[in-house]
């Protein structure tokens, strides 16, 4: 269920992300994002550049390697890359990563804003994702941030959306309360990975945001979301 409501306002649950198992290569995966590791999202010097990779499968049924979600309605959020192989080959995600510089390589947290020249929307990039052999990406580096915000008996007011099957909670309004308070640079747009330092599943995340009394939280900002 919803947390209590001193944590956040309005929350609304969002519909499996758009782009689930067909994509990841693994058969065993279920509806649900694969759990962060504990050393996932960490920040990195090339924070909100841009680069583009392209990919390459013989079939539009073949997974790419990624695991997408859509929650913000404008990008495409990489929650995993896989690191394995589909069956009989190699997947696309993998094949481009071991061919580029670390500097180009796909990475869990990048943001997909552009398909083969189309951008705007989670479902056009979805929809164009799922229709071409060829894929050209552009990928926009996220800007991670950690905050701790003392709630100090308030709601934080934030206004989240999310999925239960995602890894991340999708702020899409802050409102009156403990973040707008404290004068932390959190703002609409942003995406919660972190509390308290620790990845998770939706549930956990909110959970940790509900019973701390000064959560530290981790977000990651994308440049096209914020300037939406």
């Amino acid at each position: 269920g919803d947390p209590p409501e001193d944590t956040q306002q309005d929350n609304r649950e969002l519909g499996p992300p758009l782009v689930l198992r067909s994509l990841f290569g693994d058969e065993s995966a279920s509806c649900k994002a694969p759990r962060p590791s504990d050393a996932a999202y960490q920040p990195r010097d090339d924070a909100g550049t841009l680069f583009t990779a392209t990919l390459e499968r013989l079939s539009v049924n073949d997974p790419l390697g990624l695991y997408l979600d859509s929650s913000d309605s404008l990008t495409l959020f990489v929650c995993l890359v896989n690191p394995g192989t589909h069956p009989g080959s190699l997947l696309p995600a993998h094949v481009y990563n071991a061919s580029v510089h670390d500097s180009l390589k796909l990475r869990d947290g990048d943001f997909i804003v552009e398909v083969n020249g189309i951008s705007g929307s989670a479902t056009a990039l979805a929809r164009a994702v799922s229709s071409a052999k060829t894929l050209g990406l552009k990928v926009r580096r996220p800007i991670l941030a950690t905050h701790r915000v003392n709630k100090a008996g308030v709601s934080l007011g934030l206004d989240l959306q999310f999925s239960q099957q995602g890894t991340m909670l999708c702020i899409s309004q802050v409102l009156d309360g403990a973040v707008q308070q404290s004068g932390v640079d959190i703002r609409a747009g942003d995406r919660i990975l972190k509390v308290n330092g620790v990845p998770g599943r939706t549930e956990e995340l909110l959970n940790l945001l509900s019973t701390s009394s000064a959560p530290e939280i981790t977000t990651s900002r994308c440049v096209e979301v914020i300037a939406a």
